[in-house]
């Protein structure tokens, strides 16, 4: 354990002070001699390589990044070596550090300080001296096809790789909805060519505001919870977008090329398959990437993740049947029924206006009474 924090602890701290060396070589081009000869300030090089001969001494510290390093003279600073090549066979009185670098610590290496390694594999001969630990980190040998190149071709070579491996989840994760929800995703599909605008739209705000949120909810340590709850909700609304949109390009693909309603998988594999490759161009499938996820946020939220209704609707009653026994449609109400009135009485008196005996009865009498009018 202590090891573990004292190496994270060693790389963050080069990494800050690499930053800072970049930024100012960024901003003063002269502070980056290249190559590095003996008398040297404090140098750094970016993309290129650096080399210190037997019998010169280079004053301050040597980091190279993007590039390979070799060190046969002596170094009176520390070694940094950041995605490129780092041969050390002189001195260094400070640390060395390799971060996802190719190592190869000669017999003839004098260390004063601590030895590094994050990354791949690192090569120490037999004869070679650490005044400090030695902490070595090699992981990405287990990962196969990373050990390409170096330098820009490594960087390039690694984002592909990883770019790679989210493609392979996010295939995972969509066809994992779309044979959840299928229903869900047709329906956001069919709304998707009327609705993209506003869709683009609640997508960007959905973002802001998730990251607002977020950054608030992570400022007290009770809300982290409910900020990666909050982010996997966003996830999982981008997954059921994603896989609605790639199931409507497959579905336009299959009616355009073969003819033919495709089934609801194929045609979600096939959207997938133009989103890959649509992804993967440099700089453009960046951008394409992010407008899409918001599309694909936005348009799952306007739809109500596929609901029938929309939001803001409940679901409407039935309509009365029609006199003829058919369904009827909404209407105005009915106007209300009139009163009932008594069987005996009309308007202008009873049927007939007389009893069977002949006899009227005045407005007042009641015809059971018992008593004979006069």
């Amino acid at each position: 354990m202590r090891t573990t924090i004292l190496a994270a602890g060693i790389v963050l701290t080069t990494a800050l002070s690499s930053l800072a060396c970049v930024t100012q070589a960024v901003f003063d081009p002269m502070v980056v001699p290249v190559p590095l000869f003996a008398g040297a300030a404090q140098s750094v090089a970016v993309s290129s390589d650096s080399y210190v001969p037997a019998g010169e001494i280079h004053k301050g510290d040597l980091v190279t990044i993007m590039g390979d390093a070799r060190v046969d003279g002596e170094v009176t600073g520390q070694v940094v070596v950041v995605l490129g090549r780092l041969e050390m066979n002189g001195t260094a009185r400070d640390q060395v550090v390799s971060v996802l670098s190719d190592t190869v610590i000669g017999p003839e290496a004098r260390i004063g300080g601590n030895l590094v390694n994050v990354g791949w594999l690192m090569k120490r001969e037999h004869g070679s001296e650490v005044g400090g630990e030695v902490i070595n980190v090699s992981f990405m040998q287990f990962v196969p096809f990373l050990d390409h190149g170096h330098g820009w071709t490594r960087l390039l070579w690694l984002c592909f790789v990883w770019k790679l491996i989210q493609l392979a989840g996010l295939f995972l994760m969509v066809l994992l909805v779309a044979a959840l929800v299928p229903r869900r995703a047709a329906q956001i599909a069919a709304a998707f060519p009327e609705k993209w605008g506003w869709a683009l739209l609640t997508g960007l705000l959905a973002y802001a505001g998730m990251v607002i949120a977020c950054i608030i909810l992570a400022i007290t340590l009770i809300g982290i919870p409910l900020a990666i709850a909050l982010g996997f909700a966003v996830k999982v609304t981008k997954w059921l977008g994603l896989a609605s949109i790639m199931f409507l390009i497959g579905q336009t693909i299959g009616r355009n090329l073969f003819k033919r309603d495709l089934s609801h998988l194929a045609c979600v594999m096939g959207g997938f398959v133009v989103y890959a490759l649509l992804s993967l161009i440099p700089l453009f499938g960046w951008v394409f990437s992010i407008v899409l996820n918001m599309l694909a946020v936005g348009i799952a939220l306007l739809t109500k993740f596929g609901a029938d209704e929309p939001w803001g609707r409940g679901r409407s009653l039935p309509s009365p049947p029609r006199p003829d026994g058919r369904p009827g449609s909404p209407g105005p109400p009915a106007p209300p029924a009139p009163p009932p009135v008594s069987p005996g009485v009309a308007s202008g008196g009873p049927p007939g206006g007389a009893f069977a005996g002949g006899m009227g009865t005045s407005p007042g009498a009641r015809p059971d009474d018992g008593h004979p009018n006069s």
